[in-house]
């Protein structure tokens, strides 16, 4: 097989996803879920993936590891994913069911899915599942499998770890389930997790717990992470950069305090001022961006936040697509005519319909 190099992953670099495009093509037409994303990412660095429901932030991530549901296929772009003996090749260009692809999901990069109670087989127990990775990617004996599963259940905070190891994901409260699916993730020490809505639907004191533990074993594996997420407060919290998406769009990136303190795409700025705040009083209504994510089939033309947006201009925002390009005097990229005019950008035609 032959290894594609990629010019667009920096030596100090673990992955970088460059014009990511990913369709899905119906009988009503094709659904552009993935239109256009960039990221990098470093050993041990933590990138916040934020948006609404539906803008193609978990996606990416099954993209990542080239789990895409069908019909959705990669239309184009480049992820450059750094080997162990630091090779660089592009897994879009890998098959699903390659010896490579197979390699790499689960050992060089886990995921741990949003919800526990349906990725969880109902028919297997806990043990099987976690163990399943260990005899895939090592070498360890039968043994030594339940050895480190009972050692992998216990580091996630599970109590009576041997006893768990024979249950079944029924058997287990949600914030138990959602432990044992980062065990199982972490089994084999990954380079990089990409933790989908890691907290979704646990009652607030689990959420700190799970987010203390991601956040302990990526310090001691220096592990790098992609956080998906909704929840801006989590974000804050955890990311050391944000990548914020928009009906497929990453729309603006950079590091999450510039991106908090100074936030320049007005989608950005619309996503930050819903957030309660201490001095939100009781009686306060908290803002909230109008309208609602288009039809994936009725895209409007130019900007696709144009809609919905505050700021929108007639004549330039609806006759030209802005470009995701760096903020000068920043260390942000954006994509918005507020910031770069359609006559300074090399913009690609307009898409969809007005």
């Amino acid at each position: 097989m032959t290894t594609n190099v990629s010019p667009n992953l920096a030596a100090d670099e673990v992955i970088s996803v460059n014009g990511l495009k990913i369709h899905y093509p119906t009988d009503e037409g094709v659904v552009k879920a993935v239109d256009g994303v960039d990221f990098k990412l470093k050993p041990g660095e933590t990138l916040g993936v934020v948006g609404e429901s539906g803008c193609g932030k978990s996606t990416v991530g099954r993209a990542i590891l080239n789990i895409l549901d069908k019909p959705g296929k990669i239309e184009g772009g480049e992820i450059a994913w750094r080997l162990p003996d630091d090779r660089v090749i592009d897994i879009t260009k890998l098959d699903a069911n390659s010896r490579m692809m197979r390699s790499i999901r689960g050992a060089g990069i886990a995921l741990v899915f949003q919800e526990p109670m349906t990725s969880f087989s109902p028919l297997h127990t806990v043990g099987n599942q976690v163990a399943e990775a260990l005899r895939l990617h090592t070498d360890l004996s039968e043994q030594g499998i339940v050895d480190r599963s009972i050692e992998l259940l216990q580091m996630v905070g599970i109590p009576n770890a041997e006893q768990r190891l024979k249950e079944y994901a029924f058997q287990l409260s949600g914030g138990l389930r959602q432990r044992a699916m980062i065990a199982m993730a972490l089994s084999c020490e990954p380079r990089l997790l990409i933790a989908d809505e890691p907290t979704t639907a646990l009652d607030v004191t689990t959420q700190a717990q799970i987010l203390d533990l991601l956040r302990e074993l990526q310090q001691t594996n220096d592990m790098s992470v992609i956080l998906i997420t909704h929840n801006l407060g989590v974000i804050a919290e955890m990311a050391d950069n944000v990548c914020v998406m928009y009906l497929g769009k990453a729309v603006e990136s950079g590091p999450v305090d510039e991106i908090f303190a100074n936030p320049q795409h007005p989608y950005t700025q619309g996503l930050l001022r819903s957030i309660p705040s201490i001095y939100t009083r009781n009686v306060e209504r908290l803002p909230s961006i109008r309208g609602s994510i288009p039809h994936p089939f009725n895209r409007p033309s130019g900007c696709t936040f144009r809609p919905r947006c505050p700021n929108y201009m007639d004549g330039v925002c609806d006759q030209n697509t802005p470009v995701f390009q760096p903020l000068e005097g920043t260390s942000q990229m954006v994509s918005c005519f507020l910031h770069h005019k359609p006559e300074e950008q090399t913009a690609p035609p307009a898409e969809g319909v007005a």
